[in-house]
């Protein structure tokens, strides 16, 4: 009777402990980061601009930790190729970290960066792909633009200061055959801000402008690029060279 209970007892043992030898606890999936928003890639007089926004939540819906960092990487192709992301070589170009995000730069919600120098004629694909605190990695965002001979800057570029606006005047760059005049852009700065930012949401198709609104005794600083359409291409040219004005009241 005792050997019989004995016996029991071991395979009951046995049964329990083999109930609970599940393998090794696996941790928690960690959630991928989301992809970067609204990408855009286009040149910008002699480099690439590219220009994105950072996701707003993970993959899976979940609220971001914290603001992922974007990792870009580049790589040229043959514009004749029909198949540039068959033979991926992408390397690294830069890691952008969105709370000291230099070489780029920032514009409330939006990164842009200027890739430079560049090979005319050459094809050159970006791929953007944001990074978590434990180097979980999003899906990747490819842009591709072929870089072309930058277009000119518009010419005789003219400011007139007058009381809280300034009248700028310029005349239309020599443009190639192939090339169309879309209008033109407006950069603005101030003197306590070493970057300059657009000013017309529309290419103007004159060319004059008005800078309206503005703070007498306060120095402005402008430049200006034409846009251009060159095949499907959409091309902002060369800037202008800065120049500056302040407006005062009485003139």
């Amino acid at each position: 009777m005792q050997i019989r209970f004995l016996l029991i007892s071991i395979s009951l043992l046995l049964t329990l402990t083999a109930c609970g030898n599940k393998g090794p606890v696996r941790p928690l999936e960690i959630p991928l980061p989301g992809r970067v928003q609204a990408p855009e890639l286009r040149q910008q007089g002699d480099a690439l601009q590219l220009g994105w926004q950072l996701p707003t939540s993970n993959q899976d819906g979940s609220p971001l930790d914290q603001p992922p960092v974007v990792d870009i990487y580049r790589m040229t192709y043959d514009p004749a190729d029909d198949c540039p992301e068959c033979l991926d070589r992408s390397t690294l170009l830069v890691s952008i970290n969105p709370q000291l995000p230099t070489p780029a730069q920032q514009s409330g919600k939006r990164y842009l960066l200027h890739d430079r120098p560049l090979q005319s004629d050459t094809g050159y694909q970006y791929k953007l792909m944001t990074r978590g605190n434990a180097g979980d990695r999003s899906k990747s965002v490819i842009l591709r633009q072929v870089y072309n001979a930058p277009v000119s800057a518009p010419q005789q570029v003219e400011l007139t200061p007058r009381d809280r606006s300034i009248q700028l005047q310029w005349q239309a760059p020599d443009l190639a055959a192939e090339e169309s005049l879309l209008g033109y852009l407006i950069y603005r700065r101030l003197d306590d801000s070493s970057s300059l930012y657009p000013l017309t949401p529309e290419p103007l198709k004159k060319t004059s402008f008005e800078d309206f609104s503005l703070t007498n005794g306060t120095r402005y600083h402008y430049r200006l690029r034409a846009l251009v359409k060159r095949g499907k291409q959409q091309i902002e040219g060369l800037a202008s060279p800065e120049q500056s004005a302040t407006p005062e009241a009485g003139i």
